[in-house]
């Protein structure tokens, strides 16, 4: 803040029904407000006010301000209603923005002053504040963050995919009961079935995206405090979040908004991601694995039944890998008996038909085993 913009905030606070920071003046224009002033902007309901006094807070680094802080953390009430299944963005009101700006900034301040944060008011944070919530989550002591955990990993809030993958990671550390089942389970395989004609050339097949973001829109009112983001990628500016089979680094990045996940920065719980931490689990290499979470083969059509004869075959090929991890798994006491068949990852076959115009279209196979998925793509 300009030192005049700081002196006639300060004066307006003082004279506002608040009557917040009364009788108090900057002695010089570097001059931090006096801490009845930022507690006072802490309490205000301008959102404003309350990002000024985060962020105040924690240039002067005031321990004795904590309290006031994790009040308004406790406070929170989610803004965000999305489903775990829905990542799409939701739209905010601005008012909503500003409110979840000025708590971006609080959340700053207890992040930067080490300050913890209770479980309880993390699951209120989470849906609108995911990659704050996952960094306060991985500095709780394992006996406090383990529930809560359990529940962002599960059920990642408002599609906070960073946090889910974070809870995933410290779970994987010391696993409780039934983590390594869910986690194994939630595996989705991808195989894509590509069918030729007798001795036809192998066919190869990839698919890109595209990636947006928005620009950030600064405002000369508002204090720049720390975001952050959540990446696999090491940077010399970045913090360790949890060190797994896969650390998992946060970089703090000043803005006057809130950011959210920016565009190739974020992490999620991917099938591939699942199948790393499973294999540290196991304590073997990913490698050491046999199966893959995307692949690709290729039948040659000769007759109906020898084409779902063929499928079967590729089919139990792939489940019994997975049972070997399962049992893997047992093995370390970390499934239960009988878990093992429920726990296989699910196989989603993708029947891709390339044998030209005129054949015989290849009806879905009724026989398929449990968490064995058909879909059909079309040519």
């Amino acid at each position: 803040m300009a030192p005049l913009h700081r002196l006639l905030l300060i004066g307006w606070a003082a004279l506002s029904a608040a009557t917040i920071g009364r009788g108090q003046t900057a002695a010089a224009s570097s001059a931090l407000p006096a801490k009845k002033t930022i507690q006072g902007w802490l309490h205000s309901s301008d959102p404003r006010l309350v990002a000024w006094g985060a962020h105040d807070a924690l240039l002067t680094h005031d321990l004795s301000l904590a309290p006031d802080l994790l009040v308004l953390a406790k406070q929170w009430q989610p803004l965000s209603t999305r489903s775990s299944e829905d990542a799409r963005p939701e739209k905010l009101s601005e008012e909503q923005e500003e409110r979840r700006d000025a708590m971006a900034a609080v959340l700053d301040a207890l992040i930067q002053m080490n300050v913890a944060v209770p479980a309880d008011s993390l699951r209120n944070l989470a849906p609108d504040l995911g990659n704050h919530v996952a960094i306060l989550l991985a500095r709780m002591p394992r006996a406090e963050s383990e529930a809560a955990s359990l529940e962002f990993f599960r059920s990642p809030p408002g599609g906070a995919s960073g946090l889910q993958y974070v809870s995933a990671a410290l779970l994987a550390l010391h696993p409780p009961a039934g983590f390594a089942g869910e986690l194994l389970a939630g595996v989705t395989v991808r195989a894509t079935i590509v069918v030729v004609l007798p001795n036809a050339e192998p066919m190869g097949f990839g698919y890109a995206g595209d990636c947006f973001s928005e620009s950030e829109i600064q405002r000369e009112d508002w204090p720049i405090v720390g975001q952050y983001t959540l990446s696999k990628e090491k940077r010399d500016e970045s913090s360790v979040v949890v060190s797994a089979i896969d650390p998992i680094y946060f970089t703090r990045i000043e803005s006057t908004r809130y950011l959210g996940n920016t565009c190739g920065l974020g992490v999620y719980l991917g099938a591939e991601q699942r199948k790393r931490l499973i294999a540290e689990m196991l304590g073997v290499a990913p490698d050491d694995i046999s199966w893959q979470t995307g692949l690709q083969t290729t039948i040659a059509f000769q007759s109906m039944e020898q084409f779902h004869i063929d499928l079967l075959a590729f089919v139990a090929e792939q489940q019994q890998m997975y049972r070997r991890t399962a049992e893997d798994l047992e093995a370390r006491n970390l499934l239960g008996r009988g878990e093992v068949s429920q726990s296989l990852p699910r196989l989603e076959l993708k029947i891709m038909d390339v044998r030209g115009q005129g054949a015989e279209p290849i009806p879905k196979d009724e026989y398929l085993p449990a968490r064995v998925e058909w879909s059909s793509l079309s040519f």
